[in-house]
C-alpha cells in the first residue's frame, strides 16, 4: 500500500501543474463566473483597464468677458485629464457646425484636477470676434502613471464669453431736455449700468444709471446749462454673478440748445458703392446762415457703431480714404456749427442719415467675397463656392467674380480660370460655380469686377480639401522594423499605420487619428503633420487585448482637411512574456471550471470530465496512475472562453487547441509535454516541452513562446503564475 500512497501524493503535487499556480487555492464556485468575458475571471477584484468616462461636464456660459471655466467629475484612478478645444465662428447667415475631431486641438496635455480656466481673450475689447465664436470642450481621464488606457472623450460642449452691449447709440439732438441712449440685448445679462462722461476718449465716467435686463434703453434728462453739449456714454451689462462685462464702444449724444443751425439735409453717398477701391465720396446739401457755417463729418460702420470724427470743413463735400476696410459698410452723417454772437459754437442735430434711419448715407469699396469654399469631386473638375461680395441686391447681380488659380500658395503667378456672373445663390446662399477637370488649380483667389470693369483685390487664399488616403492599413500582432521593436511597459509593441496618397491627387501632408470606438472619440496622435505615408503609434498606454480604430486625414498646404480615409483596425503584437499572461488567462479559467482536481479526497482526484468553452470547444481531462508515477492529460479542442474586449462582435481572444500533459515519477519529479496552438485575437504557439516538475511542482524550465510572424522565445516558468 505505501507505493500506491506516493502514487497518490504524486498525484495531489502534479494537479498544480497545469500552468496555473491557482489549481492549489480553494475553489472557486462556477456560478458566480460570467461566461465569455475577461472580467469574469477577475470578478475577485475590481481590476482598472480603462478608465470610465468624465461625467457632469459643465462649461460656462455668458459667465466672463475674458475666460471661460470648464469643470467636470472626477474619475477613479484617473491622475489627470486631457483637454480638448474647438473653436466655431458663426458662418455668414450666423449659424454654427458642430465640430469634428479634426477641429479640436491640445488645450492642456495633463489637467491635474477637475476644473480649468480657458483665458481666451488678456484684454476685453467690446468689439473682439473672439464674442461671436462657440468654444467646444472635451475631456479624457488618463493615467499614465499606472498605464490606465485613457477613457473615451466626453461629448462636447460648448461655452460663450460675456459680451459687452453691441450697437449703443445716443440720440443727436433729438430733443431739447433729454438724450435717449439705446443698445442691443446681451445673453446671459440681468442688468446694464450705464456710464457718462465729456471725454471723447471715454476716460473720466461718471455712473448715471441702472436699469433691469428686461430695458434695452435709458433716457438721461439734459438741463438747461448742459444743453447742445456732447456726452459720450458707455453701457457695461452686469449677469447674475455680478460680473461685468467689457465696455461697450462710446455713443455720442447731446440735446439740441435753442438757436442751433438747421440739421444738414440730403447726406448721401456720390461715388462709393462698389464704384472704388480706396474711397467714398460725400456730398450733402448747405445749410442757411448768416455766418459761416462749419461741418463735422462723422462715420459710423458694420463693424463698430463708435462714432469716428473724420474732418471739420466749410465745404459741402467730403472724400473719405480713412483707414477704409473690405467688406464693411460705412454709414455718414454730418453736423452744421455756426458761432452766435457771444461767439459760442451752437451745433445742429446730426443729418438723418446713420444706419437705422429711413435713406442712410451707405457706402462700401468694392470688395472680394469674403469667404471662398472650395471642393474636390471625383469625377469632375472643383467646386468653388463663395459668399456675395456685398452691396445692395441690384449692385450685386451685376457682378462678375473672376476665379483665379496657382499652383504655389505664395500665388506669386497665377492665371484666371474663369469667370462667373452673379447667378442665384443656393439654399444657404453661396454662388457656386463647378470647374472642368483641366481647370483645378492648387490654390484659389477670387476678385469682384463691376458694371463699370473694376476690380476688387484678391479674396483671402483658398484651397481643397484633399482626397481620403488610399490603401490605409494598420499592423495586427505584426513584427516591425527592430527600430520600432520596443514594446511599451505593457508589453505591447507599437502598431504602423502606413497608407497611399489619394488617386488624381497629391496631399500636401496627413495627419493620424485614434479611437477605442469605431464610429466616435478619435484623437490626433500625430503632433505634426506626416509629409510621408507611413507612421508609428508609440504610446506607453496601449494595452494588451485591447483593439484600436485608425483614420487618416488628408490635409492641404494650408494644413486644413475635411476628407477622412475609412478607418482600420489595428493592434500591437506582445512580448513573448505578455504573450504567455494574456494566453494564460484562458487556461487559468478552464481549471477553474474543472471539478476532479478540486476534490477533497486524494482518490477522488482519479478519472475523466470534459468541461467546454463559454464560446466554443472543450477540455478533457483524464488523470492515471502510471507504474511508480501519475500522468495527466489535458486535451483542448477549439477551447475559448473570452471575447475581445468583452465584445462579441469584436471576436474572440484565445482559441486554443492542443495538450499540456504532466508526467512524473513516485519522487514527484518529472516534466511537461504538448503544444497549444492559438488563434483570435494573438494567434500561434506555446509550447509545454521544456518545463521541469520537481518536488511535485514547476520548478524550473521555460515556456516556448512563438507568436505568428515569430520565431520561437524562450520564457521564464513564473511567468503567469505572478
Amino acid at each position: 500500500m505505501k507505493i500506491r500512497v506516493i502514487n497518490f501524493l504524486t498525484l495531489f503535487f502534479l494537479l498544480g501543474l497545469t500552468g496555473c499556480a491557482e489549481l492549489f487555492q480553494e475553489k472557486v464556485p462556477m456560478s458566480n463566473i460570467p461566461n465569455g468575458t475577461l472580467t469574469g475571471l477577475l470578478y475577485e477584484e475590481a481590476i482598472i483597464t480603462e478608465l470610465q468616462t468624465p461625467s457632469q461636464l459643465f462649461v460656462s456660459q455668458n459667465m466672463s468677458p475674458s475666460d471661460i471655466n470648464i469643470t467636470w467629475s472626477s474619475v477613479e484612478g484617473a491622475v489627470s485629464y486631457r483637454l480638448e478645444k474647438a473653436v466655431v465662428s458663426p458662418d455668414p447667415n450666423g449659424l454654427y457646425i458642430e465640430p469634428d475631431e479634426s477641429m479640436f486641438e491640445v488645450l492642456e496635455l495633463s489637467v491635474y484636477g477637475t476644473s480649468y480656466v480657458d483665458v481666451i481673450l488678456d484684454s476685453a475689447d467690446s468689439y473682439s470676434q473672439e464674442y461671436n465664436n462657440r468654444y467646444y470642450y472635451r475631456v479624457s481621464a488618463e493615467n499614465s502613471r499606472q498605464k490606465y488606457g485613457s477613457s473615451p472623450y466626453t461629448e462636447s460642449q460648448y461655452g460663450t464669453l460675456f459680451a459687452s452691449p453691441k450697437n449703443v447709440t445716443a440720440s443727436l439732438g433729438e430733443s431739447t431736455n433729454s438724450i435717449t441712449v439705446k443698445w442691443n440685448e446681451v445673453k446671459g445679462a440681468n442688468k446694464y449700468e450705464i456710464y457718462r462722461t465729456k471725454d471723447s476718449t471715454g476716460t473720466g465716467a461718471v455712473h448715471i444709471a441702472t436699469v433691469t435686463s428686461d430695458r434695452l434703453q435709458f433716457e438721461d434728462s439734459i438741463d438747461k446749462n448742459n444743453q447742445g453739449v456732447e456726452f459720450y456714454y458707455s453701457v457695461f451689462a452686469r449677469n447674475r454673478h455680478g460680473t461685468l462685462s467689457a465696455q461697450s464702444s462710446l455713443a455720442l449724444g447731446y440735446a439740441l440748445v435753442e438757436g442751433a443751425p438747421q440739421q444738414p439735409q440730403n447726406m448721401r453717398v456720390v461715388k462709393g458703392r462698389g464704384t472704388t477701391v480706396d474711397k467714398i465720396s460725400l456730398e450733402w446739401d448747405a445749410v442757411q446762415s448768416t455766418g459761416e457755417v462749419k461741418y463735422y463729418v462723422f462715420r459710423t460702420s458694420s463693424s463698430d457703431s463708435a462714432f469716428k470724427l473724420l474732418t471739420t470743413t466749410t465745404s459741402t463735400t467730403f472724400d473719405d480714404t480713412v483707414s477704409l476696410k473690405e467688406n464693411v459698410y460705412y454709414y455718414y452723417q454730418v453736423q452744421a456749427s455756426v458761432i452766435d454772437n457771444l461767439g459760442v459754437e451752437l451745433k445742429s442735430k446730426f443729418s438723418a442719415s446713420g444706419p437705422t434711419d429711413e435713406n442712410p448715407a451707405e457706402g462700401f469699396i468694392l470688395s472680394p467675397p469674403s469667404l471662398i469654399i472650395a471642393e474636390k469631386n471625383k469625377n469632375s473638375g472643383d467646386t468653388i463656392r463663395w459668399w456675395p461680395a456685398i452691396g445692395s441686391e441690384q449692385e450685386r447681380t451685376s457682378y462678375v467674380y473672376e476665379i483665379y488659380g496657382s499652383s504655389t500658395i505664395d500665388f506669386e503667378v497665377s492665371e484666371l480660370i474663369t469667370s462667373a456672373s452673379a447667378t442665384e445663390v443656393d439654399a444657404e446662399g453661396y454662388h457656386t460655380i463647378t470647374l472642368n477637370t483641366n481647370q483645378n488649380a492648387a490654390y484659389y483667389k477670387i476678385k469682384t469686377r463691376n458694371s463699370e470693369g473694376l476690380q476688387s483685390n484678391f479674396s483671402e487664399i483658398t484651397a481643397p480639401s484633399p482626397f481620403p488616403a488610399e490603401f490605409v492599413y494598420a499592423t495586427i500582432h505584426e513584427k516591425l522594423d527592430s527600430e520600432y521593436m520596443v514594446a511599451n511597459s505593457s508589453g505591447v509593441y507599437p502598431v504602423k499605420i502606413t497608407w497611399a496618397k489619394p488617386k488624381d491627387d497629391n496631399p500636401a501632408s496627413y495627419h493620424v487619428y485614434r479611437s477605442t470606438k469605431k464610429d466616435s472619440g478619435y484623437r490626433k496622435i500625430t503632433e505634426n503633420p506626416v509629409t510621408g505615408f507611413s507612421f508609428v503609434d508609440i504610446d506607453d498606454t496601449t494595452k494588451a487585448g485591447k483593439i484600436y480604430y485608425y483614420k487618416v486625414l488628408s490635409l492641404n498646404a494650408l494644413q486644413q482637411g475635411s476628407m477622412y480615409s475609412e478607418y482600420v483596425i489595428g493592434y500591437g503584437a506582445l512580448t513573448p512574456d505578455q504573450y504567455m499572461r494574456e494566453f494564460n488567462k484562458t487556461m487559468k479559467a478552464s481549471h477553474k471550471k474543472l471539478t476532479l482536481m478540486h476534490k477533497s479526497n486524494d482518490m477522488d482526484k482519479l478519472g475523466q470530465e470534459t468541461i467546454y468553452g463559454s464560446i466554443s470547444g472543450s477540455c478533457k481531462y483524464h488523470a492515471k496512475i502510471a507504474g511508480a508515477g501519475a500522468d495527466i492529460t489535458m486535451r483542448y479542442e477549439n477551447f475559448a472562453e473570452f471575447y475581445i474586449d468583452n465584445d462579441s462582435t469584436k471576436g474572440v481572444y484565445f482559441n486554443v487547441t492542443g495538450n499540456t500533459d504532466t508526467s512524473a515519477n513516485m519522487s514527484a519529479n518529472g516534466s511537461m509535454s504538448g503544444t497549444m496552438v492559438c488563434k483570435g485575437m494573438y494567434p500561434g504557439k506555446v509550447y509545454y516541452d521544456n518545463i521541469e516538475i520537481k518536488g511535485g511542482s514547476a520548478g524550473g524550465g521555460t515556456y516556448g513562446i512563438e507568436p505568428e510572424g515569430f520565431t520561437r522565445s524562450e520564457v521564464s516558468w513564473t511567468i503567469g503564475e505572478e
